[in-house]
């Protein structure tokens, strides 16, 4: 039964980035603290909290020391707020985060309407929201796209939370053209990270009997890839770590998938590889 991995799995540049900070920071005793999860994946940050990283989830809790910002970043009035209380800043923002960060501050600041594409709950669409604080609107698909409440001859713009996928992008930019604006400006924000993760683990799919997606439940960008790899192929699963896999999936000669989120650590991915060897072979 033959185990195809594939050709990107592990941690993403930017969550790689935001880890490697954390654990160069931790190794000063001061006290260093995260907004909520550093990266969304609860076998990572356990592993630094025992380090002595810190989470809290109210900013007004932090007194001293250190905050580590999380790689999806952070709103700039929870930022500022932080700093005018002499709290030193780790900005471990994915920079492509930024890079959306910035785009959403311009347009706005130019008098667009910003649309933005992503989970309203998710901390980097709430952190990007802030960025743009003059009409702006998210959208989670085309549906709601389509119930936009758009002021006529409205000058438009359309962003994305950088863990969405290609597919809803354009469908949710051509809903929005139905709606003939005035001027739409168009910026694809999604990380490439995402967008070939994604494009690798369908094709993965496609060649398989079983996928499956290792990676936090609450991490964005692994739902995406798990809802990529189930529209291709309805025997996909999603599993945090190999004691989520169970022994009813692993058929005799039927072929196995595997990709991950880009918050999954290597040895996670290792562990699943390794378990169902386990239940195989043994």
């Amino acid at each position: 039964m033959p185990i195809r991995l594939a050709k990107k799995t592990g941690f993403c540049f930017g969550v790689k980035r935001a880890v490697t900070m954390a654990e160069a920071a931790l190794k000063d005793r001061s006290a260093i603290y995260s907004l909520g999860s550093i990266i969304h994946n609860r076998q990572v940050v356990e592993g630094l909290s025992k380090r002595g990283l810190k989470v809290i989830n109210d900013a007004r809790l932090l007194k001293k020391g250190r905050l580590v910002i999380a790689s999806h970043g952070i709103s700039p009035k929870v930022a500022k707020a932080i700093a005018a209380r002499g709290i030193k800043i780790i900005d471990a923002t994915c920079p492509f985060v930024l890079n959306a960060q910035k785009i959403a501050k311009r347009l706005s600041g130019e008098g667009y309407e910003v649309v933005i594409i992503g989970d309203a709950g998710h901390p980097e669409v709430k952190a990007l929201v802030d960025f743009a604080p003059k009409r702006v609107y998210v959208v989670k698909d085309e549906k709601e796209a389509r119930e936009l409440k758009l002021k006529k001859g409205h000058r438009v713009s359309v962003i994305s939370q950088t863990t969405q996928s290609t597919e809803n992008f354009l469908a949710v930019v051509g809903a929005i053209l139905e709606r003939k604006p005035k001027e739409i400006r168009i910026f694809n924000t999604i990380c490439k990270d995402a967008e070939e993760r994604q494009a690798l683990a369908k094709e993965l799919a496609g060649r398989v009997g079983l996928m499956l997606v290792v990676g936090g439940r609450d991490s964005a960008n692994t739902r995406r890839l798990y809802e990529v790899c189930k529209k291709v192929l309805k025997n996909s699963h999603l599993i945090e770590t190999e004691e989520n896999l169970q022994r009813r999936w692993l058929k005799p000669g039927r072929s196995i998938g595997i990709t991950s989120g880009a918050s999954t650590p290597d040895w996670l991915v290792k562990r699943v590889v390794n378990r169902i060897r386990k239940e195989l072979y043994n």
